[in-house]
């Protein structure tokens, strides 16, 4: 059985650094106060995003380890859902030792209503999780997870957020992410941890149409171990998130699979606010306002860092412009350690060709003379 990896890493109380295989609205504003920071009026500012839109009925789906749903801010928030592993009925349980799949949820769709101090809200608080577990404790299949995306995009999710990965590039994951797209359905993934080491191509984040999101931290520069290729779409938020937990607690996470539901909740956002929008222009307002930094699409930070305001503010984009994730990147954006042999290959070929014609036409000319 191959195995989907997850990778993230809690920093809380003692650190603890996972790599493990995969794997509302009361008073948003109450929440936590000073721990969210990706809600303060430095970063998101979750006040002014939530004048717009809080994701009022959009389903997002967490294919993950499950979801707790009687979690005091996922209560009210978390639907029937479905479990892959046969633990248990439809996904509504986390047994996860870190509860990676709740803390995913809460970042996407916290209400928080939970205990005064320390509750936490959402991007889209008004959102609506359906959980597809996939994880059976520390491990998965790929059928698993292709089975979790194919179920979220033929139930009602008009976003799939999956915060694993794998090196292994599965027919079966590609073909229910390819569905999944053509349902009109916004996926985000995370793009993995392993920027510092072997850095390869993960999945499904660096599937077509995918948006893979790479971490940063509060001051908005990269999380340097975020991975990096020419598949990364966009970068997030994702290092000292505080979120709900195991056991109705609560966690300060680091890594892409944190960074992913940012994106996914603003996706919420977007997808509430412009209903009558398909997937496409939702997937291009992500992308075409996130700041660059003037550098166009890098193979570190993809078109750059989510701007959500930006994104609920900006012009409508054009329902049959192309998904800018649909196919490979361009050639300008190799990812690292990409083989710069393969133009001078080509190149030779064409010349190859060229001078077989050469050949030919003088061969012929002699012929006939």
């Amino acid at each position: 059985m191959v195995s989907v990896v997850r990778f993230h890493e809690r920093p809380w109380v003692s650190v603890l650094i996972a790599a493990l295989v995969v794997l509302a609205a009361a008073d948003p504003a109450a929440a936590a106060p000073g721990r969210q920071w990706t809600l303060d009026s430095e970063h998101f500012d979750g006040a002014r995003l939530w004048q717009l839109s809080k994701g009022d009925g959009v389903i997002v789906a967490v294919v993950d380890g499950g979801v707790d749903a009687h979690h005091p801010d996922l209560i009210g928030r978390v639907l029937p859902g479905a479990d892959f592993t046969g633990y248990a009925v439809d996904g509504r349980r986390d047994v996860s030792a870190d509860g990676h799949g709740t803390s995913v949820a809460g970042i996407i769709a916290g209400s928080g209503s939970g205990p005064a101090g320390s509750a936490v809200s959402g991007i889209a608080p008004r959102a609506r999780i359906l959980p597809v577990r996939v994880a059976d404790g520390a491990a998965s299949s790929l059928t698993a997870l292709a089975q979790g995306i194919d179920y979220a995009s033929t139930h009602g999710a008009k976003v799939i957020n999956v915060s694993t990965c794998t090196p292994v590039s599965d027919p079966q994951v590609r073909a229910a992410v390819a569905a999944a797209v053509r349902r009109d359905v916004v996926v985000v993934a995370a793009a993995g941890n392993d920027g510092l080491a072997a850095n390869s191509a993960q999945y499904p984040a660096a599937l077509p149409g995918v948006l893979a999101v790479a971490a940063s931290d509060v001051s908005g520069a990269r999380w340097p171990k975020s991975e990096s290729g020419g598949y990364i779409a966009l970068t997030a938020p994702g290092v000292d998130i505080y979120t709900t937990g195991p056991d109705g607690g609560y966690v300060s996470a680091t890594g892409t699979s944190f960074a992913a539901p940012q994106v996914s909740g603003v996706a919420a956002l977007l997808r509430a606010r412009f209903p009558a929008e398909n997937a496409v222009q939702i997937v291009n307002r992500l992308t075409g306002t996130a700041t660059s930094g003037g550098h166009g699409r890098t193979a570190e930070g993809g078109y750059g860092l989510i701007d959500p305001y930006r994104a609920l503010t900006a012009a409508p984009f054009s329902r049959t412009e192309n998904n800018l994730l649909a196919a490979p990147p361009p050639a300008s954006v190799p990812a690292p350690g990409k083989s710069h042999l393969v133009p001078l290959v080509a190149a030779v070929l064409v010349a190859a060709v060229l001078l077989v014609a050469a050949a030919t036409a003088l061969l012929r000319r002699r012929q006939q003379s």
